[in-house]
């Protein structure tokens, strides 16, 4: 699990880092989203380990990427541009990976047992 917090913290600071040049950011969040999907899909792993709380802020986070993928699908052209580039291309999906890190930060000590023992 710490791998995985580890892994996602690299890349969530180098994407911030990387918003110093507007165009490195966004490619760097491009990568950053995918580390994370996949991520979230592998904590699955640990799924039985978590609390409540922990359940709930996944099923939370899962909700939201799923809502932001599906928006889109939507035409968006009666919205200002820059309103559109700026939130639904920077800050909402900054906002999401921000959260993921935090759920992370919350489980990153969980210990994985293997089958074997």
């Amino acid at each position: 699990m710490k791998l995985i917090y580890y892994i996602n913290k690299f890349f969530l600071i180098t994407t911030g880092v990387l918003y110093l040049t507007i165009i490195l950011g966004l490619y760097a969040q491009v990568v950053l989203g995918g580390i994370q999907l996949i991520s979230a899909l592998l904590i699955f792993i640990y799924w039985n380990k978590f609390t409540e709380k922990t359940k709930k802020m996944i099923y939370i986070y899962w909700s939201s990427v799923l809502v932001y993928g599906s928006l889109w699908l939507i035409d968006w052209n009666f919205l200002n541009d820059m309103i559109l580039f700026i939130g639904g291309i920077i800050l909402l999906p900054m906002s999401l990976a921000v959260y993921f890190f935090y759920i992370l930060d919350s489980i990153k000590n969980i210990k994985h047992e293997h089958a074997n023992s």
